[in-house]
């Protein structure tokens, strides 16, 4: 059963992963006739009009009680980079299209999460880097250079 979890949830990340692949591709679309930020702009509307009807139709997704003070101003740089993820794609799509701008985006958050497991940061569990792991990113970044010629 658990094997059986790991599989459908691994499912679940592909399809957001093909997902994020249309999203780059109609968001650089939009960001060709309205500019980069102003695509951006829009898109942070329209998912805000989304999550409110999200948030009214399912009221136990979203609990406001316990946001965090200005002390953890840190926890609330996720808006700001939410703004470089949505832009990045909108503008390196047309110039190096979707394959590149995605396997650059992917490369640079296997490092990143690379990072972040070997130390621990940001309070998530530490799992050192061990040579497989590293090797992985490493693959990637091989395939990277391949998808990009």
């Amino acid at each position: 059963m658990q094997h059986l979890n790991s599989a459908l949830l691994f499912g679940l990340g592909v399809l957001a992963g093909g997902m994020i692949a249309v999203q780059s591709v109609l968001n650089a679309s939009l960001g060709e006739r309205i500019g980069t930020f102003g695509s951006v702009l829009m898109l942070t509307i329209v998912s805000i009009g989304f999550l409110l009807v999200i948030i009214l139709t399912f009221p136990a997704t979203a609990s406001f009680e316990h946001l965090p003070g200005l002390s953890e101003w840190y926890l609330y740089l996720g808006g700001a980079l939410g703004i470089v993820i949505l832009a990045a794609p909108i503008f390196l799509v047309p110039h190096v299209g979707a394959t590149s701008t995605l396997v650059a985006i992917v490369f640079g958050q296997l490092l990143m999460a690379l990072v972040i497991d070997h130390y621990g940061l940001f309070s998530s569990p530490q799992i050192r880097a061990a040579l497989p792991r590293i090797l992985g990113v490493v693959l990637v970044a091989a395939g990277a250079i391949l998808v990009s010629r």
